[in-house]
């Protein structure tokens, strides 16, 4: 079996971060286990210029001009084309339909790794939700599944393959044996490229309102847009901690320090109920407990006891609850026990060997009579 991995702006080849980086890397491990790949990993073009090309309707940008790479890989042999998470466009359409029409047998994927997703273009970006509305109306005539880790059925009239973000549990150190929580203090950590919908505002604001008896540390480890207004918020609050983009054993000593991993808590901002976030699963796989204001695959696991969910709205993060969730879990429990059981009730789940790829593996092999590609 032969076939095309396609993804821009992401180099698959880059080993500086650990984050989508790693996950492409890993899906390209996965499809390579049981196919040959051809991988099209292609960088953006980041000047202003080509920006703004990209955003015009009739001109060919670099980007567009890149993604013809698709066509020159593909030939007679080729079985199926993954695509991870493209900006649609009609010139992307477009490519696809000359793609089906001459190769009608190629089983072409398409990874939407969060739906819907519109509501995140801001400011000029919004055209883009335009010319993605144009591209998506035809896409049923050349896409055969939607990759998606929502909970949908069908997206844009097609059907779905319903996927879980994973992680390589052997690479993700659990939280050290030397672990221990601290006496009177919990520590949170959020690790992110923040923006609006990770919600952390909410944290901080429940932070501020909390009077109780607990010492509350905030970490929050990495970069992004929401920073500034984050600090803002905090206004040099000492127990809330700006660590900055971090990776390796920096990462890892920060987490050997953490009682609870906070997962995204404003995702109903983007419009946005069930998400199947990866950072989630790579605190699942450190062994650590998790709290969300978004339904995830953890809601689904009987009677999982390490994961707290928090509505979908504009209150504050309770910290009264926090405080009674991190009692159930920690008093009189070996924390080194606790460690190792999260990890082990969540492998089977979100390690990429035991499912991403089995269920796209199943895909391929039970691909079926070719697309139509009738439209003009």
């Amino acid at each position: 079996m032969n076939g095309i991995y396609y993804c821009e702006g992401i180099d698959s080849d880059d080993r500086s971060n650990l984050g989508i980086e790693e996950k492409v890397r890993q899906q390209i491990r996965c499809l390579n286990s049981f196919s040959k790949v051809t991988v099209i990993c292609k960088p953006l073009d980041k000047s202003a210029l080509d920006r703004i090309k990209f955003l015009l309707p009739y001109i060919k940008s670099t980007r567009e001009k890149q993604r013809e790479a698709i066509l020159g890989a593909a030939n007679d042999k080729t079985t199926y084309i993954y695509i991870r998470k493209p900006s649609l466009t009609v010139h992307f359409y477009k490519l696809l339909r000359k793609i089906k029409r001459l190769y009608p047998s190629i089983y072409i994927i398409m990874e939407i790794p969060t739906y819907p997703f519109h509501s995140e273009y801001k400011g000029i970006s919004k055209i883009m939700a335009i010319k993605s509305s144009c591209c998506e109306r035809k896409l049923h005539h050349v896409i055969d599944r939607i990759a998606t880790y929502s909970d949908d059925d069908a997206i844009w009239k097609i059907p779905t393959i319903k996927l879980s973000n994973c992680v390589d549990y052997s690479k993700i150190p659990p939280r050290n044996k030397n672990y221990k929580p601290l006496p009177h203090t919990i520590r949170l950590t959020c690790v992110a490229n923040f923006t609006y919908w990770h919600g952390i505002d909410r944290l901080i604001e429940g932070i501020k309102k909390y009077k109780g008896t607990y010492k509350i540390i905030l970490n929050l480890v990495g970069g992004g847009k929401e920073i500034k207004n984050l600090k803002e918020l905090a206004n040099n609050m000492p127990n809330v901690i700006f660590h900055g983009p971090k990776s390796g054993n920096d990462l890892t000593e920060i987490f050997n320090q953490t009682d609870i991993a906070v997962d995204a808590l404003g995702r109903h901002r983007s419009g946005v109920f069930y998400n199947s976030s990866l950072k989630g699963k790579e605190y699942s796989a450190r062994g650590i407990p998790i709290i969300s204001a978004v339904e995830t695959e953890l809601d689904r696991l009987n009677n999982y006891p390490y994961y707290l969910r928090f509505p979908a709205d504009e209150s504050p993060i309770s910290i009264i609850k926090i405080s009674k969730f991190y009692e159930k879990i920690y008093r009189s429990n070996n924390p080194v026990n606790i460690t190792k059981t999260i990890r082990q009730l969540t492998k089977d789940c979100f390690d990429y060997k035991n499912s991403f790829q089995p269920i796209i593996e199943k895909s391929m092999l039970g691909t079926t009579k070719p697309r139509s590609t009738n439209e003009k």
